[in-house]
C-alpha cells in the first residue's frame, strides 16, 4: 500500500487472515477509524507512522511473529496503544505479550465491541499517562503459598503465578474437591489486588432471585423484603477479585445479565434505574463440562468464551498422588492446631493405603478421613487398620456407607442410604453435606427432596 494511504490512517491492522482483515476494517470504518491492513509485521513496520493512534496486532503472523514485531513497534513508537490477538488460550502467551508492551490482548474469538473497547481505553490511558511513562518501583515478589511435589501440578502453579500478574478472566476447572477455592485464592493473593478484597458467590446454593441480588444488589422495595437497598458482589469487590463458584449452575435467565457485566463492566441493581460500574477481577470455578453444557444448550456460548479467557485445569488427587504425603501433614497439622492437641504421624502401612486409594472426592475427602480417623484414634500413630473401613467405604465415591451391607439393593437404594447417612452424621447441616459428597447444595435439597426428606 502506498505511503499517503498510510499517513492518511489512524488504526493499523495486522493480521494474515483476510476474512478477519476484512471483518476488522468494516468495523474500524464504522466507528469511525481510518483502518490500513497489512499480513505481514515486516510490512508493518514499515508502514507504521506517527499518524497511527493504535495498533491491533495478531500473534501467530508468519515470519516476523507477533511478539517479535511488537518489540520492534515499541522501539520506533513506544506509546501507541497495541491490543495482541491470539489464538492460544494460555497464561503463558499472555504474558509474553504484556511483558512485550502489548496494552491488552483478545482470545479468538473475540467480540468487536470488546476489542474496539479496549482500543480506547488504551488510547485514553496512554494519553493521560506521565510522559516519561516511568514504570513504578517493582514490589517484592510474593511468594507462592502452593508447593507440589507433582510434575503435572508444579507446571499449573508456574502458569497460575503468571496468570495472577493478568487482570483477565480465569476459569478453574477440574472435579469436586479439587481445591478450587484454595487455587482462586491463591490467585488472588499472587495478584496486584491482592490487598483488596476476595469476595465469594456460590452460584447454586441461593434461589435465582437471591443470587441475582447477591450479585447485582437491590434497592429498597425492589421485591418482599426488601426493606433497604443493598450494594451487591460486583460493587463490593470492586476494586479486588470476585469468585463465582460452580458458574455452570448458573441458572439460564441470569447468564446475559453477568455476559453484559463482563463486556461492559455495568450493570443496574435489581430494582434501580442508575447504571452502575464494576472493575472487579472475575474467577470463575466449575466441576461440570461448560463446552458440552453449550451444546446442550444449557449455558450461553458466548458467556463461556468470556469466562474462559484463561483456563486453568486443577488435577485430581489420583494424578498427582506425589502430593499426598505432604497434603496429609498439612492437614493432620491443621486438625491438631483446631483441637488444641498433640499432632498426629501416619505408620508406613497407612501411608502406603493413603497413597493407593484413588480419592474420587480428592482433597476434600482427605480431609474428611484424616477428620474422623483421629476423632476415634487410641494415639497419635495412625495404623492402617485407622484407615481400612474409611476407604473401602469410599472406594465407590459414596462417602459414609459404613454398613457395608449393600449386596440386593438398586443403586437408587445405595445412593439414598449414603446420603441419608451423611446428612444425619452431619447434623442435617446442608453445605457440611454438600462438602462431604463433594456435590452443591442445591444438589442436595434436590436429593432432599427426591428422597422424601424435605
Amino acid at each position: 500500500m502506498p505511503p499517503s494511504t498510510a499517513t492518511s490512517s489512524n488504526l493499523l491492522i495486522v493480521d494474515d487472515d483476510e476474512t478477519i482483515q476484512r471483518l476488522l476494517v468494516i468495523a474500524a470504518q464504522d466507528l469511525g477509524w481510518r483502518p490500513l491492513a497489512t499480513g505481514s509485521g515486516q510490512e508493518a513496520l514499515g508502514l507504521l507512522d506517527a499518524g497511527i493512534e493504535a495498533v491491533v496486532l495478531d500473534h501467530g503472523l508468519p515470519g516476523m511473529n507477533g511478539i517479535e514485531t511488537l518489540v520492534r513497534i515499541r522501539e520506533m513508537f513506544p506509546l501507541v496503544p497495541v491490543i495482541m490477538l491470539t489464538g492460544l488460550n494460555d497464561a503463558e502467551t499472555a504474558v509474553q505479550a504484556l511483558r512485550a508492551g502489548a496494552d491488552d490482548y483478545l482470545t479468538k474469538p473475540f467480540e468487536l465491541k470488546r476489542l474496539f473497547d479496549l482500543l480506547r481505553q488504551a488510547k485514553i490511558a496512554r494519553r493521560d499517562a506521565p510522559p516519561a511513562m516511568t514504570p513504578a518501583p517493582s514490589a517484592r515478589p510474593v511468594k507462592a503459598r502452593i508447593q507440589s511435589s507433582s510434575p503435572t501440578l508444579r507446571q499449573l502453579l508456574g502458569h497460575l503465578a503468571k496468570a495472577a500478574r493478568l487482570d483477565s478472566t480465569i476459569l478453574l476447572t477440574g472435579e469436586s474437591g479439587t481445591g478450587k477455592t484454595h487455587f482462586a485464592r491463591e490467585i488472588h493473593r499472587l495478584s496486584p489486588r491482592a490487598k483488596e478484597e476476595f469476595i465469594t458467590v456460590s452460584c447454586p446454593a441461593l434461589p435465582r432471585e437471591l443470587l441475582e441480588s447477591e450479585l447485582f444488589g437491590h434497592e429498597r422495595g425492589a421485591f418482599t423484603g426488601a426493606t433497604a437497598s443493598r450494594a451487591g458482589r460486583f460493587e463490593q469487590a470492586s476494586k479486588g477479585t470476585l469468585f463465582l463458584d460452580e458458574i455452570g449452575d448458573l441458572p439460564p435467565e441470569l447468564q446475559p445479565k453477568l455476559l453484559n457485566v463482563l463486556q461492559d463492566r455495568e450493570f443496574f441493581r435489581v430494582g434501580g434505574s442508575k447504571m452502575l460500574q464494576t472493575n472487579a477481577r472475575v474467577i470463575a470455578a466449575t466441576n461440570v463440562d461448560l463446552r458440552q453444557r453449550v451444546e446442550e444448550g444449557a449455558f450461553r456460548e458466548d458467556l463461556y468464551y468470556r469466562l474462559n479467557i484463561i483456563e486453568l485445569h486443577i488435577p485430581p488427587l489420583r494424578e498427582r498422588r506425589e502430593d499426598i504425603a505432604d497434603l496429609t501433614d498439612g492437614i493432620l497439622s491443621t486438625i491438631a492446631k483446631r483441637r488444641t492437641a498433640s499432632e498426629w504421624t501416619l505408620s508406613a502401612g497407612a501411608r502406603e493405603a493413603l497413597k493407593s486409594f484413588d480419592w474420587p472426592g480428592n482433597v476434600r475427602q482427605l480431609e474428611n478421613v484424616l477428620e474422623r480417623a483421629t476423632a476415634f484414634a487410641e494415639n497419635t500413630i495412625l495404623g492402617e487398620e485407622d484407615f481400612t473401613r474409611l476407604l473401602v467405604s469410599r472406594r465407590d465415591g459414596m462417602p459414609g456407607n459404613d454398613s457395608g451391607n449393600s449386596q440386593g439393593l438398586t443403586l437408587q437404594e445405595i445412593e439414598r442410604n449414603a446420603f441419608i447417612q451423611t446428612y444425619i452424621r452431619s447434623g442435617k447441616n446442608k453445605a457440611k453435606t454438600a462438602r462431604e459428597l463433594g456435590i452443591s447444595e442445591r444438589s442436595v435439597y434436590n436429593l432432599l427432596g427426591r428422597h422424601g426428606l424435605k
